[in-house]
């Protein structure tokens, strides 16, 4: 795309001088930088002379290895674009693809060019697939995502058109970036997809420099990222931030309008950091941005381009051109002095750490972890697919778990789960049982925040940013606890349910008591109790008839085979491909394949 390839001896130097240059710092004593030249088992599925972390010596719990300034990583918020971004009402992950897009435009002369000429030029996600290596992946989960990925980004792709239109002097075709060829636009999407991170509340999922090098490995990761998410809104700094003493006095409004444009930051006014991807998988292109385009504005005046800090790039030579077209492209242009150095105020804007939370042996490749995900997660946003992930599962339809409803109980009583659903989506999000522990410490906030909100609630259908509820059979092989609490409550008897079809309110309450019940009920027999022995530790409220525990077991059976016949046979993948791209893809396939049906 616009970098041009070049060696990976070369391209690692260059990065390393980026590094030095912009602050970005690592312990040279404890980890190297190296290429590399072939996917090792678990890792990401790089390119030959891909770049990774190995250990120079054995690492220390809590030990900290790199440090990376917030103002070195690259976020929709806080680049050259931010105003046209706040001026359009675009965010997310398509206003970064299109930072992104902008900074590789600029070649040599974008302060991240060091940075980004070290990237590949796409990540082999799914959605990058051709029609028959999407064949491969037919009845499993990352099958019905690519599909709707693709309307998805034709959309995302759709808005960037008009916003070309519209700017035509800042978005400029050059350095191998075509603003109307989608192949482009597809390629940085895959980049942005496979390699963003969560920084805060103000930047959102932005390019991280260095963090990108280090390749998952679920469940036995090295190191994590640490950051202070809370940061102010308006400027993005951690601490000495100049908005924080007019933001706590909420009953004086006249102190913002005195910054007016002598602050630096006056034209980030009101802008909020970018959404980060959904968990689920099932959002992982959501059109952000294009729902955000609906937003007013008054579309008068043209923004200002602002450089990395949310200062205002203005020219005030006395032969600037006042025309609004050339002074955009003046406002764009840059030179090395421009690079992100960090200096005193950088530093308020605070740094990420990778910082050791498991031993790893001198010589070993060091492993970040991108998340607690299932293999089809992996697979789909990154491109890899693990074996003997503890998170695995399968996603069920909603129209499939109300058929069995309907065959174990009535239709009526189906319709009526329906309508259950439909009003309390917030509450039925993905929720893996190998998270359960986590979830569990903030359950009585959650309670608590749902009991605020009942007005909320019964509209909740209505509300198009909601995901839609979400029913899996997680590894190795048991229901999740939105399916189970929904199966209980789809057996109860008629008293029973009609209390709580008929309240938003008693749902709330039996939901949590259903989902401890079920909780506490599998790690019983997990842990070799009979089934007998594991009703009774777990039914201390007595909420649960024994019988109803048998018939959820039945009904989720029943599901899990019906998914698993979803996925056919494996003689699509009887022939392994000699090209190394496809044979990655095939291997990415057939293990995803085995995973989904363990």
């Amino acid at each position: 795309m616009a970098i041009v390839a070049q060696s990976g001896e070369e391209t690692l130097r260059v990065l390393l001088e980026w590094f030095e240059k912009n602050k970005v710092t690592y312990n040279e004593e404890a980890i190297k930088v190296v290429t590399q030249q072939q996917t090792q088992g678990g890792s990401n599925i790089v390119s030959p002379n891909g770049i990774g972390v190995v250990a120079k010596r054995a690492l220390i719990d809590e030990e900290p290895l790199v440090m990376i300034p917030k103002c070195a990583v690259i976020s929709s918020a806080s680049s050259a674009l931010a105003n046209i971004f706040e001026d359009e009402g675009l965010d997310g992950s398509l206003a970064l693809c299109i930072t992104v897009m902008y900074e590789m435009a600029q070649g040599d002369e974008s302060p991240w060019y060091g940075y980004l000429q070290s990237l590949p030029r796409r990540a082999d996600i799914p959605l990058l697939w051709d029609a028959e290596s999407l064949k491969w992946l037919a009845g499993t989960d990352v099958g019905k995502w690519v599909e709707r990925d693709e309307k998805n980004v034709r959309d995302d792709f759709g808005v960037l058109q008009t916003l070309v239109a519209d700017y035509p002097s800042v978005f400029v075709s050059q350095n191998g970036v075509r603003w109307d060829d989608f192949e482009c636009f597809m390629d940085t999407t895959s980049l942005v997809s496979s390699r963003a991170f969560m920084v805060d509340e103000f930047r959102g999922n932005s390019m991280v420099p260095f963090a990108d090098i280090f390749n998952h490995l679920t469940s036995a990761a090295n190191v994590h990222i640490e950051s202070e998410e809370a940061v102010c809104l308006l400027c993005g700094n951690e601490f000495g931030c100049e908005h924080t003493e007019p933001l706590d006095d909420s009953d004086d409004e006249s102190e913002h309008e005195d910054h007016d444009d002598s602050e630096s930051h006056g034209d980030h006014e009101d802008h909020e950091g970018c959404e980060s991807h959904g968990e689920s998988g099932s959002d992982e292109w959501s059109d952000e941005g294009s729902e955000g385009s609906e937003d007013e504005s008054d579309g008068e005046e043209i923004p200002i381009l602002v450089d990395y800090n949310g200062i205002p790039v203005i020219d005030s030579s006395d032969d600037m051109d006042v025309d609004d077209d050339d002074d955009k492209d003046k406002a764009s242009d840059k030179n090395e002095d421009d690079s992100p150095k960090m200096d005193d105020d950088d530093m308020l804007s605070g740094t990420l750490d990778m910082v050791v939370y498991q031993p790893c042996n001198a010589g070993s490749e060091v492993f970040n972890t991108y998340g607690d995900h299932g293999s089809a997660y992996l697979l789909h946003r990154y491109g890899f697919c693990d074996t003997d992930n503890d998170f695995d599962s399968v996603s069920l339809d909603t129209s499939d778990i109300m058929q069995a409803i309907s065959v174990a109980v009535s239709e009526k009583r189906a319709a009526d789960v329906a309508v259950i659903i439909a009003r309390s989506k917030r509450m039925l999000g993905p929720r893996h049982r190998a998270h359960q522990s986590e979830e569990d410490e903030d359950e009585e906030e959650d309670e608590e925040e749902e009991e605020e909100s009942d007005e909320e609630d019964e509209s909740e259908s209505e509300d198009e940013d909601t995901p839609p509820p979400a029913f899996s059979i997680d590894a190795p092989g048991h229901p999740d606890l939105n399916l189970t609490t929904m199966l209980v409550l789809s057996l109860a008897e008629e008293s029973v349910f009609d209390q709580v079809f008929k309240s938003s309110s008693t749902f709330r309450h039996f939901f949590p008591i259903i989902r401890q019940f079920w909780t506490l009920f599998q790690a019983k027999l997990d842990s070799g109790a009979s089934v007998s022995a594991a009703f009774r530790a777990a039914n201390s409220n007595t909420v649960v008839k024994k019988h109803t525990v048998g018939m959820v077991c039945r009904v989720a059976h029943q599901l899990a085979e019906a998914r698993l016949a979803q996925l056919g046979d494996n003689s699509i993948l009887k022939n392994k491909p000699a090209d190394p791209i496809l044979r990655a893809r095939w291997e990415s396939a057939k293990q995803l394949r085995a995973n989904e049906a363990s």
